[in-house]
């Protein structure tokens, strides 16, 4: 609140008019304004007697530059912490950078590959070097785009995932780990990825739907001239079997049971067993078993005790048993073992079906199950504490509630954690734990649970100050993406170390995909130059732009379409300050008082119903809907209807005391604005004067955020009947295209019964003068002399009404009849069709059978109106 003197007025004025350019300019002025904001260390916290709000970001890889899905969570993330900063929480956003092991990888060896080089050509030192200057330039990259979408984070505080003091911190819960008995290392099936030459976690697997080919392969019974038909997607693995299996229950097979048959080409002797896991109705019933590369496989010949045999090697080639096809890769394999097949008869038929295939998330290769020595961490202890805490009424708010039977669900189904990777960059598995002498690091997601306790030295310091203060944090912002692969694990992992949970409150938004419904990622490649739209529309129209397209948990499908309807948002407060620096200052000035305090209680009273609105919203993270009830408060409300009043009523003249609420409630608009658009908001802000002795020095970021007051519901009721008379006139306006001033006679008494509610008619509806008129005087000549406007209590006299507004009107109704016509038509196709009567929610088919009543209903009402 400022109280404006003379000075300050013309002060402010002169400033308004020297600096206000046609809009805003984001390219010239949103570097300086972030500056501003560090140079005056604005971000910065440091533990006080105030109320935390911590934030830690979800460290972006350095796999790349950052994309659109980024812009969605750091935006959210940067709206929560600015709105927590006006509220006078002490707020602390910890940024950070992850090494992403696997992906950062994978992108050297593809840069390598371009030059005809490899990993093991240049060797393990030269390989981290390269790694180490990538980090170094998509780090800076990295910062310098959050810092231009206006992120507030404490720079000071930046992590990076294998800083020294974070290395110390995983390399101690590693050896914590083992030495409590949950850490163990065991030879065994996993998932390979055949391109980058490491074990990933089921969770690092995307399964498509593929056409394959199912090859029925003859397999002769030993001492006998019959077969057996086994189908297999797999014919190269042959060479790996070790039995053929039928379920116990299939009379087809029970003469075959106990017997022996023959692997084509290889000529090796197998048991036929019997297990009720086969499927019956797969193929012939009849499968192969590979123990050493199928998880269910290995299951099955446990129970029978078959032997494993290793047909695959970690580069994705057939090892010595693969005979003459030794050396070859899967695919090259599988052609030839189908060729030698065919030709000695072995080879029944080929179908093709739709199977699953798994992928690997980072390479897109098909994942490989081979035998692999790897470190395991057991999580079924790890899995039981966390249970034990989801139920209780302090445990961690979800947002949507609907993800807390996904957590629980993955709590009851998980199985050991494969932690170790076959890969040069990351945490080296510390050499105590190391027998062999190949390099391995931990899965990236290791060093990732314990972030939030890191980032406060939490591990090698756990009573610390900061850890204390800032611990557990108030909310992390993510995606639902990575649910399974890191939110989980860091709940597990605050639980166990520090026995408290990480976070207050976790909110999933939905992920941004492409046209084609592909989640953006560094990996696919598939987002937008996000360096190109921010120089393009700037950051406050692109954080604007993707709020519109947000809808809480909701997936968002991208369309730079919406960057042109955000500029506007922008716009629009951009032109209400130009019109607000059009009020000039006259302190003897008395005109419309009663006007003026009516239509500023009103606007402030509407104000004030939006912020206890927001205050709600805001709790419940749907900032999307936050945003647009700010935008549609500010359009219509303060623009369309406070602001042309106040214009219209006292003709750009003001004395001190409305120019100061004028003022000071505008100030309002800006602070509410600016956790959505910071940079504009910012900068409009300068021009206005504060209590600050030097104003010019002065920021929004750590201004007050409106409180809220005692709503006068009973005025805004009054305000809300009148202007619906308004709109009811305007639309008669339109109808007739009628643009002269008019005078209406009113029958209703009490709609004037102020005059403020007079002027206000007057000056929204363009009318001349307000006459009230008898009703029995309406009911005797309105055919001849008057015509209704609104709720047959406001009239016109007939004459003033032309033949050529009378044939703007028609057809006007007309028009509209058309479309009503052809909206039913549409209606009643559906309605007709039995397809989808049949498939659509009984939910749908109630709403549109409501439809095409109202539709009815409408087309008589204007048809009536015509006659």
């Amino acid at each position: 609140m400022i109280n404006l003197n003379k000075k300050e007025y013309f002060l402010t004025s002169k400033m308004i008019y020297t600096n206000l350019e046609k809009e805003y300019n984001y390219k010239k002025n949103d570097t300086i304004i972030y500056k501003k904001w560090e140079k005056n260390k604005d971000f910065s916290s440091f533990p006080d007697n105030r109320l935390s709000y911590v934030v830690i970001m979800p460290p972006p890889n350095i796999t790349g530059d950052l994309h659109v899905g980024h812009i969605l969570n750091n935006t959210i993330q940067d709206i929560l912490v600015r709105k927590a900063r006006l509220e006078g929480f002490n707020t602390c956003w910890v940024p950070g950078l992850d090494h992403a092991s696997i992906a950062t990888e994978l992108k050297l060896i593809n840069e390598l590959k371009k030059k005809g080089c490899s990993k093991q050509k240049i060797g393990f030192t030269k390989f981290l070097n390269l790694a180490n200057k990538w980090k170094l330039k998509y780090s800076k990259n990295i910062i310098e785009q959050l810092k231009k979408i206006g992120c507030s984070c404490d720079w000071n505080r930046l992590k990076f995932s294998m800083d020294a003091e974070i290395s110390k911190s995983v390399k101690k819960i590693f050896i914590t780990l083992a030495n409590s008995g949950f850490l163990y290392r065991n030879y065994g099936i996993v998932n390979w990825d055949c391109k980058t030459h490491t074990a990933i976690s089921n969770e690092e697997i995307i399964y498509k739907t593929c056409r394959v080919k199912l090859y029925y392969i003859k397999y002769q019974i030993q001492n006998d001239t019959k077969y057996i038909i086994a189908a297999t997607k797999r014919p190269e693995t042959i060479f790996a079997d070790s039995a053929l299996c039928v379920n116990p229950k299939d009379k087809r097979y029970v003469k075959f049971r106990n017997k022996k048959a023959i692997v084509p080409i290889s000529l090796k002797v197998i048991p036929i067993i019997a297990d009720n896991y086969i499927d019956q109705k797969f193929g012939t019933g009849c499968v192969k078993i590979t123990p050493a590369h199928d998880f269910n496989d290995k299951l099955i010949a446990e129970r029978h005790k078959l032997e494993f045999i290793k047909l695959i090697d970690k580069n994705g080639t057939l090892n010595e048993y693969g005979l003459n096809f030794s050396g070859e890769t899967i695919k090259v394999a599988r052609k030839n073992v189908i060729y030698c097949l065919k030709k000695y008869n072995n080879l029944l038929k080929v179908e093709q079906y739709h199977s699953q295939i798994g992928f690997s998330e980072r390479s897109n290769t098909e994942v490989e199950q081979l035998l692999s020595t790897q470190w395991f961490v057991k999580m079924n202890f790890f899995a039981k504490k966390a249970l034990n805490n989801i139920h209780k009424n302090d445990f961690i708010k979800l947002y949507p509630q609907s993800i807390k039977k996904k957590i629980k669900d993955w709590f009851v189904n998980l199985k050991d954690w494969n932690i170790s990777r076959q890969l040069w960059w990351g945490h080296r598995i510390p050499k105590f734990y190391k027998k062999d002498s190949d390099i391995e690091v931990l899965d990236t997601w290791f060093s990732a649970c314990i972030w939030p306790v890191v980032v406060f030295n939490g591990i090698e310091q756990i009573n610390n100050s900061e850890l204390q203060y800032y611990y557990p944090t108030t909310v992390l912002v993510t995606g639902k993406d990575i649910l399974f692969f890191w939110v989980i694990r860091m709940i597990l992992a605050g639980l166990f170390f520090l026995k408290k949970k990480p976070f207050k409150n976790i909110y999933f938004h939905g992920l941004v995909k492409d046209k084609n419904l592909l989640k953006m990622s560094k990996s696919l490649g598939n987002s937008p130059n996000l360096k190109k739209i921010l120089n393009e529309y700037g950051a406050d129209t692109v954080r604007s732009g993707i709020l519109i397209m947000a809808h809480f948990e909701n997936d968002i499908v991208f369309d730079k379409k919406v960057f042109f309807k955000a500029h506007n948002i922008k716009n629009k407060l951009w032109n209400a300050l130009k019109l607000i620096a059009k009020f000039k200052l006259n302190k003897r000035n008395q005109r419309n008082v009663e006007l003026n305090n009516y239509i500023f209680l009103w606007i402030e009273n509407k104000f004030n119903i939006l912020i206890i609105l927001i205050n709600k919203l805001f709790e419940r993270f749907k900032l999307s809907k936050v945003f647009i009830l700010i935008n549609n408060f500010v359009k219509k409300h303060f623009c369309s209807i406070f602001l042309e009043l106040l214009k219209k009523a006292n003709l750009y003249v003001l004395n001190y005391l409305f120019i100061t609420k004028l003022y000071n409630f505008f100030r309002n608009i800006l602070i509410m604005y600016h956790p959505f658009i910071p940079f504009i908001t910012e900068y409009i802000w300068t021009f206005f004067p504060t209590n600050s002795t030097n104003f010019k020095k002065s920021s929004l970021i750590h201004e007050k955020w409106p409180s809220t007051k005692k709503v006068n519901i009973e005025l805004l009721k009054e305000f809300q009947l009148i202007y619906n008379i308004i709109l009811q006139i305007r639309k008669f306006r339109l109808d007739y295209n009628f643009y002269k001033q008019i005078t209406i006679y009113i029958s209703k008494t009490n709609y004037i019964n102020k005059k403020t509610i007079k002027d206000i008619l007057i000056l929204l509806g363009n009318i001349k003068t307000i006459r009230v008129l008898d009703k029995s005087t309406v009911y005797t000549n309105n055919t001849k002399n008057y015509m209704f406007v609104s709720d047959k209590e406001i009239y016109i006299i007939k004459k003033h009404i032309t033949k050529k507004n009378k044939r703007n009107s028609f057809d006007n109704l007309k028009s509209k009849i058309s479309y009503y016509k052809i909206f039913l038509k549409k209606i009643n196709s559906k309605l007709t069709n039995d397809k989808f009567l049949n498939n659509v929610p009984e939910k749908i088919l109630k709403l549109e059978k409501q439809k095409r009543i109202d539709c009815i209903n409408k087309i008589k009402f204007l048809n009536k109106i015509l006659k």
